[in-house]
């Protein structure tokens, strides 16, 4: 029994790993990546509503919405058009975030819609507990936070830009919709199992880190990576201990409430 157990972790471990990579790959090409290494201009590419398009259907719709669910809820379920057709518009939503604002709000709504009538609960949309989801809340929050409270502070308040960055961040953006659910419901938690609550975080943020690596836009803003390492991995430990990603969604959008909050 122990064994079927170890081979069954190891087997999911290489399958969702396999995905990475060939997302990873995937990645790098809809980014110029290579053209950018080896010097070229990829500022009108990086910028270009083509780009994002693209990769909001290949990256965000097909890696990180659509295989997951296949995966984990299997084909024969997913093909249901009661399951298939929201998931055709969350996917087209993915695609069109960036040039159609708001409609990425659709991805949570139909994330929210297949949860109750499917049960998503195996990708991380969960909850273990309403006391200890509180506290992974405002745990994430304080670590999101730290960034933008260690620049200058004027003093005053803007309610009606915290409300739409926090909004925003949780409806508009799937990166806090399925990269959450990619990384921390799907790959943290089946690597988990046989990498365990230590090793896991670490290599979750390592692969977050180089995600946002292969792309040339945060290179010319001067993200810092290795904040991004931290906190990625951070937040992946509570995703683990929670087993759930809605904490990490929701303190995301409170951190972005509060930072743009306070000017």
């Amino acid at each position: 029994m122990a064994d079927d157990i170890r081979s069954t972790a190891t087997r999911d471990a290489v399958q969702v790993l396999s995905i990475w990579v060939a997302y990873f790959i995937v990645n790098i090409l809809l980014n110029a990546t290579i053209p950018f290494i080896l010097g070229s201009d990829v500022h009108a590419w990086t910028a270009s509503p083509v780009k994002f398009v693209l990769a909001g259907l290949i990256v965000y719709g097909g890696f990180f919405l659509v295989a997951p669910l296949v995966i984990v809820k299997g084909w024969p379920t997913v093909r249901q058009p009661g399951f298939l057709l929201p998931l055709t518009l969350a996917v087209l939503a993915c695609g069109m975030w960036y040039v159609v604002p708001g409609i990425g709000a659709v991805i949570v709504f139909v994330l929210a819609f297949l949860h109750w009538r499917f049960d998503l609960s195996g990708v991380g949309i969960r909850s273990s507990g309403w006391r200890g989801d509180t506290v992974a809340v405002l745990m994430i929050a304080t670590l999101y936070l730290i960034p933008r409270f260690l620049r200058p502070i004027s003093g005053g308040f803007d309610l009606g830009a915290g409300l739409q960055t926090g909004f925003l961040r949780l409806l508009g953006n799937p990166a806090t919709s399925v990269e959450y659910l990619f990384y921390f419901g799907f790959l943290a938690a089946r690597l988990a199992k046989r990498t365990g609550p230590i090793l896991t975080p670490i290599m979750i943020g390592l692969m977050y880190m180089a995600h946002e690596m292969s792309n040339p836009e945060y290179w010319y803003e001067a993200m810092q990576f290795g904040l991004v390492f931290v906190g990625v991995a951070l937040a992946c430990a509570v995703s683990l201990w929670r087993r759930s990603i809605v904490p990490i969604w929701l303190g995301d959008g409170l951190a972005r409430f509060l930072g743009a909050l306070a000017r």
